[in-house]
């Protein structure tokens, strides 16, 4: 028999507590996420706006009234970079608790079915979170 024909048997009840450990690891991380995201917003409103000039109004001359090009308020390159980083991973986390919070319905509705899953179904039950 080939590794990739196997199944292994786990009822209802014992894969709504695979699950379940999943949803707590997700709600974790989406946690921990939320409270970086809301810890980089106070930093970005307190120190990560720049104001960039126009060398042309550093000196006097007929482009120093060139006040429409003169100067233009950032975000730091590096806050805006950790921002998007946050947003991305609640994203994710997010699905995940979608996922495995449905899967815990359907396990909650069939307890004691006995149903075989492959190496990938145990990997997304089972395996570790990477």
């Amino acid at each position: 028999m080939q590794r990739n024909e196997w199944n292994f048997h786990y009822t209802g009840k014992q894969l709504l507590v695979a699950a379940k450990a999943k949803v707590t690891h997700h709600k974790n991380r989406y946690n921990w996420w939320l409270a970086r995201k809301d810890a980089l917003l106070v930093t970005i409103r307190s120190e990560g706006l720049e104001v960039s000039e126009a060398q042309a109004l550093q000196h006097s001359g007929h482009k120093a009234r060139d006040w429409n090009q003169g100067a233009r308020v950032m975000v730091r390159n590096d806050l805006q970079t950790q921002l998007d980083e946050c947003l991305r991973k609640l994203g994710f986390h997010t699905e995940q608790l979608d996922s495995f919070e449905g899967w815990m319905e359907v396990f909650e509705a069939n307890p004691e079915s006995n149903l075989p899953l492959d190496h990938d179904d145990w990997l997304f039950f089972f395996g570790r979170d990477r």
